[in-house]
């Protein structure tokens, strides 16, 4: 069968008149093939397309997670069971049947989508993935809004750094709690590149302020443990930081734990690789994730950041020997010790006491946006 053939069976009359959606992948996970049917479900305008993304999202319930392209070639001979919501915003379950086939030597994937009976029930899933889309969207199109947070020096009260963070805005769902639109990224498949958008917005900004001549020791920015499986991330960070004439020692990444890290292996090896280009690796919120000691060693660690839940407790005695020990700990590995939540004259006078190097809270200075910071930052120095 040639190519041409294939084109002309895909838009034959029985075909075009079905109420099936034919798909063909090559081995790629490209698209180079469909019938008209799925080019109204899909709004397939050109082929080949190179990513999974304008095809939409199908999601996979028996997971509660995206099924990408990429893995239908896992069911050849099989038929899943999928969600899929169409460009039209309506959600649906599907049924997707994968079959092989070769033209010219080279392996084809063709993926037959039958529509089920009715809308999906689900409208979680459903608001969920719609919500996702228009975070995808957002990022695209720079609508995003970085906050900051000073990290103020205990000993003398001077700028630490700068922690980053995201805030979004939509149009559409008001405004999202950073904790509910991290974990949609998460869930739908695109954290890493929230992350990288995050990485490349704040060193921008802070080549900015170095050429205004101000003084900003390091920037912080979060990292997803998922972001870590994004093909090249080591040399996309080096790369955004000699785009913007920044040192690796001027960062610093975030980790935060999340149960469902593929391999802690791999994980590690991966930290370690971006750890040794000179970025300095912090784990957030120790002693609420990062239980494991013997995953701790792991890591190269250069800050324990101690979770606001044993601020809150200060200066009670319980929560007082448990962050005597995260200090301990921190001080055991070579590590400078900080402290988040911190909202309290008597929290600061205890943590400065106990031995803390770095506060961040709102008893020094609350996220701010960029003008803000700037006012704020020249208060403080002029």
């Amino acid at each position: 069968m040639k190519k041409d053939d294939l084109n002309a069976e895909l838009n034959s009359p029985e075909l075009q008149e079905s109420n099936d959606s034919l798909i063909v992948l090559d081995s790629n996970d490209l698209i180079v093939s469909c019938n008209e049917k799925a080019r109204q479900l899909f709004l397939l305008s050109h082929l080949p397309i190179d990513k999974p993304l304008l095809l939409e999202y199908f999601w996979f319930e028996l997971d509660m997670r995206v099924f990408h392209l990429s893995e239908f070639k896992c069911f050849t001979g099989k038929t899943i069971k999928l969600m899929l919501v169409s460009s039209g915003r309506e959600a649906y379950q599907v049924s997707v049947s994968v079959e092989t086939f070769h033209l010219l030597g080279q392996p084809y994937f063709c993926l037959l989508v039958r529509r089920g009976s009715g809308e999906l029930g689900d409208d979680k899933v459903s608001s969920d993935y719609l919500m996702a889309k228009a975070l995808s969207a957002d990022m695209q199109r720079d609508l995003l809004e970085l906050y900051y947070q000073p990290q103020i020096n205990a000993s003398d009260g001077s700028l630490y750094g700068l922690e980053v963070l995201s805030r979004w805005n939509s149009q559409e769902f008001g405004q999202v709690a950073p904790d509910d639109f991290i974990a949609l990224a998460e869930n739908f498949g695109f954290i890493a590149e929230l992350d990288l958008w995050v990485l490349r917005h704040a060193c921008q900004q802070l080549a900015k302020w170095r050429k205004q001549k101000i003084n900003i020791p390091r920037v912080a920015v979060n990292f997803s443990p998922f972001s870590f499986d994004y093909p090249n991330l080591k040399n996309i960070i080096r790369f955004v930081l000699s785009d913007n004439a920044i040192l690796p020692s001027s960062l610093v990444i975030e980790l935060t734990e999340n149960k469902k890290i593929r391999s802690i292996d791999y994980f590690s090896d991966m930290v370690n690789a971006i750890h040794d280009i000179g970025i300095d690796i912090s784990i957030d919120d120790f002693g609420v994730g990062y239980s494991n000691l013997k995953r701790l060693l792991r890591l190269p660690v250069s800050q324990l950041k101690l979770d606001r839940a044993f601020v809150n407790g200060l200066p009670q005695k319980a929560s007082k020997n448990l962050t005597e020990s995260v200090l301990a700990i921190s001080q055991a590995i070579g590590a400078v010790s900080i402290a988040e939540g911190v909202e309290s004259q008597e929290q600061f006078d205890c943590l400065k006491k106990m031995g803390y190097e770095v506060i961040q809270g709102y008893f020094f200075c609350p996220p701010l946006p960029k003008s803000k910071l700037e006012t704020w930052l020249c208060q403080k120095v002029c």
